[in-house]
């Protein structure tokens, strides 16, 4: 996983530089730092997805709940600040191309990440599932995680576009001018 993350990132730094050679610096870097909070934003169902996923193997292990606000509090900003670099993905490298569909991005990060979450859940578990089960239930928690964030991503990301960004940049023409 941990070299898919660094395949991540060295393409949104090729992204970022063709983006700015396109748009400006500074036009990409205000989009990318937008990008960065609405990823953290969206993130919070990450957070979630990765709340109920613990949850689900606590279930089905027989284990008692041991649910705590703080611990799942801690949870859902731990994972949430995920959504960051995702968000910079998407608004960088994948938005344009996906045609900016939160479906889409949901989808594929759902198809990166099922395989290592499933090999991770049978590692806990105290069971062997059979592959059946084990790819349903991942694959529904995994999509549980990621469509929401990916959905919600791309709203805040089109309002971003539509409404803020020229707010943003005519004041900043206005001032500078």
């Amino acid at each position: 996983m941990i070299y898919l993350a660094a395949l991540a990132l060295l393409l949104t730094i090729f992204g970022f530089t063709r983006k700015a050679r396109q748009n400006g610096f500074w036009t990409t870097v205000l989009d990318s730092v937008f990008a960065g909070f609405a990823g953290f934003g969206a993130g919070l169902f990450i957070g979630l997805g990765a709340r109920l996923g613990m949850w689900a193997i606590a279930f089905f292990n027989g284990d008692a709940s041991r649910f705590s606000v703080a611990g799942t509090l801690q949870v859902i900003l731990l994972f949430s600040g995920f959504g960051i670099g995702l968000g910079l993905l998407y608004e960088i490298l994948l938005r344009d191309r996906l045609r900016r569909n939160g479906w889409l991005f949901g989808i594929l990060i759902t198809l990166c990440t099922a395989y290592p979450f499933a090999e991770s859940a049978v590692q806990v578990l105290r069971f062997q599932p059979t592959i059946i089960s084990l790819v349903f239930f991942t694959g529904i928690f995994t999509a549980l995680m990621w469509l929401p964030f990916a959905i919600t991503l791309e709203i805040f990301l089109g309002y971003y576009q539509n409404k803020l960004k020229k707010t943003l940049l005519s004041g900043w023409v206005c001032k500078k001018a």
